[in-house]
């Protein structure tokens, strides 16, 4: 097989299999307060690292009461996503002494658990262009 002939054929299954391709996540977060505070939206791509140890992240001052956030070119596979308003600014999520968030958050699916949440009932699956909405309790 002549090379060039090779290099179209590898480039032909890269793109087919999603290998080159790139994804858009667009996380539409809604019922915000506290406009003037900041919006710390956090990207997992594997179970073993959720919720500690996030992929990719965005801290957004927030500007209004719904805030889209967007995470460009991002391979196939499966995802979730956390969310809290830093009222404070000291980029974490505070909790009180039972544990329970004294912040606004949300997760992907909106899934809203007392306990630590688990990368199986947050994730979705990204194989192309998605919007996700996540509502603030």
């Amino acid at each position: 097989m002549k090379p060039i002939k090779l290099i179209a054929y590898i480039c032909f299954f890269a793109l087919d299999t999603g290998l080159l391709s790139a994804q858009t996540l667009t996380v539409k977060v809604e019922n915000i307060e506290h406009i003037k505070s900041n919006l710390i939206v956090k990207l997992f791509n594997n179970a073993k690292d959720f919720p500690d140890v996030h992929f990719k992240s965005q801290d957004v001052k927030i500007t209004d009461k719904t805030m889209t956030v967007t995470f460009p070119n991002l391979p196939k596979g499966m995802y979730a996503v956390t969310v809290y308003q830093d009222i404070n600014e000291n980029k974490q999520l505070d909790n009180n002494f039972l544990g329970i968030p004294k912040e606004k958050y949300g997760l992907s699916n909106n899934i809203y658990k007392p306990s630590k949440p688990d990368f199986k009932t947050c994730s979705f699956l990204i194989n192309s262009d998605i919007t996700i909405n996540i509502k603030l309790k």
